[in-house]
């Protein structure tokens, strides 16, 4: 997973850096892709900016959740089925996908990026 564009051109250089050096000590030539997991609320902001380097992106629900909410995952289970019966929340978010928030940052990132590529 990565924040924004320095991090993600960073692991971009070394990825292929080291891919060559492997490429050259093994004799052959081999096709793959530099891709990251979006799974902070930042990252899907910036998703433009990351699809120079990304060419694909996988969406960490679960984290992305976490981050999004302010919810902790492993604590939330404690209130969470409170929040389902005062109506705070109509779903478990981990369970069920936050379409209005959580949602709405993975179409925008997905946006983001096929404007790039």
């Amino acid at each position: 997973l990565v924040m924004n564009v320095n991090e993600i051109k960073t692991l971009y250089n070394r990825i292929h850096k080291v891919a060559a050096e492997v490429i050259e000590y093994e004799g052959f030539h081999v096709t793959y892709e530099v891709g990251t997991m979006i799974e902070l609320p930042r990252a899907a902001l910036v998703a433009d900016q990351i699809a120079d380097f990304a060419t694909f992106f996988s969406f960490g629900t679960n984290d992305l959740t976490q981050t999004t909410m302010g919810l902790s995952r492993d604590d939330a289970g404690k209130f969470l089925t409170q929040y389902i019966v005062d109506g705070i929340l109509e779903k478990d978010p981990f369970k069920t996908l936050d379409v209005e928030g959580v949602g709405a940052l993975i179409e925008m990132a997905c946006e983001k990026g096929r404007n790039v590529r």
